[in-house]
């Protein structure tokens, strides 16, 4: 599965920045795999699901994903990555989401400042980002 993350939402700040994108019946992601949000900041990328059950299915098999830059050239953050039980942070199973440690997934913590800040300051509605093979 490949798609555009396309935030809704961003924050560009000068430390930190934020940005999710929601997703609803008709995206693939929510079709496939319950998942309703997916946010990116400095610290966690924080998948959310639309119940227990799609989160604990999500949990049950090891996953990957790749991340490619848009733009022209390419960036240290880009590559295929795991999103195992050893990159969570935290599990929240009352409101069905998962942090995953943004500096785990990319590597180091200067990548996964360079990603969030990248998303960030492109803005809301247009995308540098694609989410390959999710899952």
């Amino acid at each position: 599965m490949t798609f555009a993350f396309t935030p809704s939402y961003v924050f560009d700040g000068s430390n930190t920045d934020s940005s999710h994108e929601n997703y609803s019946s008709g995206d693939d992601v929510f079709d496939t795999y319950g998942i309703n949000k997916i946010g990116i900041n400095n610290s966690f990328v924080t998948v959310y699901f639309t119940s227990s059950t799609t989160m604990a299915t999500w949990r049950n098999t090891d996953r990957s994903v790749q991340f490619e830059y848009t733009g022209s050239g390419s960036k240290g953050w880009e590559g295929t990555f795991d999103l195992t039980s050893d990159e969570e942070y935290s599990v929240n199973t009352s409101f069905n989401y998962l942090h995953y440690e943004l500096s785990e997934v990319v590597g180091t913590q200067t990548l996964a400042d360079l990603l969030a800040d990248d998303i960030a300051s492109n803005g809301t509605g247009s995308s540098i980002l694609n989410i390959n093979n999710l899952g």
